[in-house]
């Protein structure tokens, strides 16, 4: 089986090929044979299908793997034109291609790198500039980068942790309304009769059941119409940046899913302070940016606050403690790194303990929720049932 390959050779230079080999792992063992560094290795017949992902955008994993592509290249001491080249004709035809071939341009241009890629549509994090421009002050661009990439791995893989939990409750509640409607339209509306006779007997309950069946098949064209008008109406509304920041708020302030969004808003915000001040980048920028990446309106305003504190003389963690933005442990572990010299290394372990808070509490939600959701759809099934039971008994109702 044939792999085209992407690799670096003794001198530093990339280079690219087809090689024979049973699978990824023996092509690359091959490669090291050759004494080449392997950057990237795909079937050569799904080579097309492979790069057919950024045909029209990056998603956030292909943007993790440019970066760290580009941090490798610098740390073998490949040029940096060199290497923006080879990134951009290792993906020439696709968006990513145009993106890396405007950023060569503009480093031709004379422009910096930090400044190159703000030019093309890839719409990196705003840190990411920062870093860069402080890894191109500081001397090491490459490493930057890589804690760039570090970053933008932590927030993505919040993010799916995120959806995933999520993913089983939608479903759940999604099949729910599916047998509910279900059982509107197929199976009530068959005791319409009882309600057409003008039996007095039928059970009040039995018959705002069958009526709601009898309405929903009758109107069921704009009953669906009408679904569909309100989950667009979500979407959009959810599109919305402002009603979208609202909805976070609301959410923030429910029980245990609000202790789980604080946390991992606290954490991502620590975890980007933290790799900003590692990489070399003021304290002031580098507090303005950390505070632009949290979502939630409340805590953002504390940490605004903290910068403007920062900004009057105060220490970090006297600011923070001002706030209330932070717990006691977060304050000492600020206070500990701030005595030690250490503020960027204290802050990543802050980012963890808020991590692991935060899966903790999202399995807390998970444990709170699946149960919650069958509970209220069997309610409803259930009272479904419960009425056309009624119903029925109600016809060997015998009067005297």
């Amino acid at each position: 089986m044939e792999f085209h390959y992407e690799a670096l050779n003794a001198q530093g230079n990339s280079i690219s090929g087809q090689i024979n080999a049973t699978s990824e792992r023996e092509a690359t063992r091959l490669l090291r044979q050759q004494e080449l560094i392997p950057l990237s290795i795909a079937p050569a017949q799904g080579r097309a299908t492979a790069t057919a992902v950024y045909s029209k955008s990056a998603k956030p994993q292909d943007k993790v793997l440019l970066i760290r592509e580009l941090a490798t290249l610098l740390k073998a001491h490949v040029p940096l034109a060199e290497a923006v080249a080879a990134i951009g004709e290792g993906h020439a035809g696709t968006f990513v291609g145009k993106a890396f071939s405007e950023t060569l341009k503009a480093l031709q241009t004379g422009s910096r790198l930090s400044q190159a890629m703000e030019v093309n549509d890839l719409r990196f994090p705003g840190y990411l500039y920062q870093l860069v421009a402080a890894g191109e002050m500081t001397g090491k661009l490459a490493q930057s980068m890589e804690t760039a990439a570090t970053q933008m791995e932590y927030e993505e893989r919040m993010r799916q942790e995120m959806r995933n939990a999520l993913t089983y409750p939608v479903i759940l509640v999604l099949s729910g309304i599916a047998a509910t409607l279900l059982v509107f339209v197929v199976v009530v509306p068959k005791f319409a009769n009882l309600i057409k006779a003008g039996r007095s007997d039928v059970p009040l309950l039995s018959q705002w059941v069958i009526g709601a069946g009898l309405f929903v098949q009758q109107n069921l064209m704009w009953v669906g119409l009408g679904s569909a008008a309100a989950f667009l109406a979500a979407l959009m509304a959810l599109s919305n940046p402002v009603l979208r920041a609202r909805a976070f708020e609301v959410l923030s302030r429910v029980p245990v899913l609000g202790g789980w969004i604080v946390e991992t808003e606290t954490g991502r915000w620590a975890a980007m302070l933290g790799a900003l001040l590692e990489n070399r980048v003021p304290i002031i920028s580098a507090m303005d940016l950390a505070q632009q990446g949290v979502r939630l309106m409340a805590l953002q305003s504390k940490l605004e606050y903290a910068v403007r504190q920062v900004r009057a003389g105060k220490k970090l963690a006297d600011a923070l403690a001002d706030t209330h933005a932070l717990s006691v442990t977060g304050l000492n572990l600020v206070r500990v790194g701030e005595r030690s010299g250490e503020v960027a290394l204290m802050l990543r372990a802050l980012a963890e303990l808020h991590e692991n808070a935060a899966r903790d509490r999202m399995k807390r939600f998970m444990l709170l929720l699946e149960p919650i959701a069958i509970l209220l759809i069997g309610s409803i099934i259930g009272t479904i049932m419960i009425a056309i039971m009624l119903a029925i008994t109600s016809l060997s109702t015998v009067h005297f």
